[in-house]
């Protein structure tokens, strides 16, 4: 579904900083998380996939643990997110009944650098492997994400699983920008990776565009295949890129790709695109946060349907 979605302001979107532990070494025998308090922890991990460095930052909701575990939203720049995450999710849980929703926990993946975005990091992890000519014009290395991928499944979720009890049929992934295209990266290649994912202001056109490509592939291959997925975009009015701006064919490339996810919409895959007004690249970040935590704990398809399908009245 493609439509023009008004913003919910929250007083808390970008929230003061709260305290939790500071970082230490990745424990696998560290007791999992009691879930009577709202409790945060972080800590560092390192992979073996990509040889990088992760600050890890968890969120767990107040109230009783539920029996079948958390709906987890892995969150991508844990740095900037983290905190605005943190203080939606809990204004949310207030209001969690009444809007169809379960208490989401949020795991934050950010660096050990002490900076809001770690780019050199991000640039590496968070894109495809692009074209030699693209690369060669580049100034940062790209093409990390398959490793990346391989981080988050193979080490980092089971990290999480010896710390809190996990919904494993609940998990949901958020990206912005860079972290966008691994969203949309990661569902194309890799669908069974998370049930729900959120890409807020995709960067489609890394690498000319390489990424609309591929889209026609999975729609050749993997499309019929997906089972229980839901798939969200989220964009800004006031974000287009100069060449956009000025270059018809790839705004009409992008209005395609999205209109191809549409056209795909059944009872096994929902997909969304909103416009969020006057917002730019950056603040779309922020505003797209509170769709991305209301996916990640809305309970099954119809509640979730419910949350984003209907028109909304000024």
């Amino acid at each position: 579904m493609i439509k023009q979605f008004g913003i919910l302001t929250f007083s808390l979107l970008i929230g003061t900083p709260l305290s939790f532990a500071q970082p230490t070494s990745t424990s696998t025998n560290k007791p999992p998380l009691k879930a009577q308090t709202n409790i945060q922890q972080s800590f560092e991990i390192t992979s073996k996939y990509t040889k990088h460095d992760y600050l890890i930052q968890i969120s767990v909701p107040a109230g009783e643990e539920p029996s079948e575990g958390f709906p987890v939203l892995y969150v991508l720049d844990g740095n900037a997110t983290f905190d605005s995450a943190t203080n939606i999710a809990k204004s949310m849980g207030n209001a969690a009944n009444r809007l169809g929703l379960s208490p989401v926990a949020i795991v934050a993946i950010g660096y050990p650098k002490q900076s809001t975005f770690d780019v050199e990091k991000r640039a590496l992890d968070y894109t495809p492997k692009a074209s030699a000519e693209f690369q060669k014009q580049a100034k940062y290395n790209y093409g990390g994400a398959d490793q990346f991928i391989q981080f988050i499944e193979k080490e980092l979720k089971p990290a999480i699983q010896t710390k809190i009890k996990v919904n494993t049929r609940q998990q949901s992934l958020f990206g912005h920008s860079f972290g966008g295209l691994f969203v949309l990266h990661t569902f194309m290649k890799h669908p069974e990776t998370f049930q729900r994912y959120i890409a807020a202001s995709p960067s489609l056109w890394f690498d000319n565009y390489a990424l609309l490509n591929r889209q026609v592939d999975w729609l050749n291959i993997k499309a019929n295949k997906v089972q229980n997925i839901m798939l969200m975009a989220t964009v800004g009015t006031y974000e287009r890129r100069k060449e956009t701006q000025t270059n018809e064919n790839s705004t009409q490339m992008q209005y395609d790709f999205y209109q191809n996810f549409n056209r795909q919409r059944s009872e096994n895959f929902l997909f969304w695109k909103f416009k969020h007004p006057a917002e730019q690249h950056l603040t779309n970040l922020y505003a797209s946060l509170p769709k991305a935590i209301m996916l990640a704990g809305c309970i099954d398809h119809k509640s979730c349907s419910a949350l984003f399908d209907e028109p909304v009245t000024p």
